[in-house]
């Protein structure tokens, strides 16, 4: 059986692509890629990875799959589509000719509206999703939390995956919120 790391990220650096690296992430502001992984993945015995999008372009696609081709350590890829895009099923459809594409994720939490996940042409890409066996990685913070119920009580037969577990404040200690939002969630 093997044992893989459900969710990391590769990119080549760039400032006007990587926009939410901030002045403290410093460390991540230069290219990332398998080669980097490999000998973190085998000092833990993990066999591979999950490379999760960091850039909300389907050139990001293409990267990760041609990443994929050069290192065998990647064994699926969560990337991104226009989820509210008229031909979002014409996109996935393209899509299911490479196998190692498993999902699909938007990052939510950088959206100025907090509904953004229950308007109409977003949903219809999340129905989509579920047509072409494909996950949804959920990406938000604490007060996505509600919609975020909504959304997968409209969607029973969607899979989900909880991105960062929603990005609890730690550093405030906030934890008793994001906790009862939570559960509410795994309900």
């Amino acid at each position: 059986m093997e044992r893989i790391d459900s969710h990391q990220h590769f990119w080549n650096y760039h400032p006007a692509k990587h926009v939410w690296m901030n002045d403290a992430m410093g460390v991540l502001k230069k290219d990332y890629g398998p080669a980097d992984l490999q000998p973190l993945l085998e000092s833990c015995n993990l066999q591979g990875c999950v490379a999760v999008q960091a850039n909300q372009e389907e050139a990001e696609n293409e990267f990760l799959l041609e990443l994929a081709m050069q290192s065998p350590v990647l064994k699926g890829i969560v990337g991104w589509v226009d989820l509210q895009a008229a031909n979002v099923e014409e996109r996935l459809q393209y899509y299911t000719q490479y196998n190692l594409i498993k999902g699909f994720r938007h990052v939510l939490h950088d959206e100025t509206d907090v509904d953004f996940m229950l308007r109409p042409a977003f949903l219809n890409g999340i129905k989509a999703l579920h047509k072409y066996d494909y996950t949804y990685d959920v990406l938000i913070f604490p007060e996505h939390l509600p919609n975020t119920a909504q959304l997968i009580k409209n969607n029973p037969e969607q899979f989900f995956v909880m991105d960062h577990i929603a990005k609890p404040d730690i550093k405030n200690n906030g934890f008793a919120e994001w906790k009862n939002k939570l559960a509410a969630v795994a309900e």
